[in-house]
């Protein structure tokens, strides 16, 4: 009987971390979705972006590159979107402390991320460069959306979340990051409330 109350508790455990994990990815998946149609294919880099990319991004927000182009009266990212306060403790909660490498190279995304069925997974290595030519640049090969994030990381007491993102396509080929993705749950469900990128803010 004790053998048999251990294993229970075991396997509760297990199935409310799984749980647990699934739902830290579900600001991601949200997001994803909302890009696509039910039927789409898209390719996902399985490597992840390493979060140092998205944490230090978010900090360069909260500074106004000023050039030509910058709008008179432009601001930087500022409360409640950042604090110096939170981001300190998301800085030391979430820096990857081991490399500052953009790609990941054992922290792989995988089949059970994500909620759409239709992905094809390639390693950031082994995705075509636009500077080689490619079977891709082929006219007989179907264009498919291309997607690469970090891990979501929770910020300002789990308020907000943030994660990294690069969009491209196989005719495109750009695959590095570029942006940052801000969202937040209103009525139990998680919505955008900023995309970043390269200081363009839309």
């Amino acid at each position: 009987m004790r053998k048999y109350f251990i294993s229970l508790i075991i396997v509760i455990i297990f199935i409310q971390s799984c749980s647990s994990v699934k739902e830290s990815l579900s600001p991601l998946n949200t997001y994803l979705s909302s890009k696509l149609n039910d039927n789409d294919t898209i390719i996902v880099i399985e490597n992840k972006i390493n979060n140092n990319f998205a944490i230090d991004f978010l900090k360069r927000s909260s500074v106004v590159r000023v050039d030509n182009n910058t709008i008179e009266g432009s601001t930087g990212l500022k409360f409640p979107l950042y604090k110096e306060e939170y981001w300190d403790i998301m800085n030391r909660r979430y820096r990857n402390k081991i490399t500052d490498k953009v790609w990941l190279k054992t922290e792989l995304w995988n089949r059970k991320d994500f909620r759409n069925t239709k992905i094809k997974f390639i390693r950031e290595d082994a995705f075509p460069k636009p500077y080689v030519y490619n079977e891709y640049m082929t006219a007989k090969k179907r264009e498919l959306s291309v997607f690469s994030f970090s891990e979501p990381i929770f910020y300002k007491n789990s308020k907000y979340v943030i994660f990294a993102k690069s969009e491209t396509s196989t005719k495109k080929q750009f695959i590095e990051p570029n942006s940052i993705i801000i969202m937040k749950k209103e009525k139990g469900k998680w919505i955008v409330v900023k995309e970043i990128g390269d200081y363009v803010y839309y």
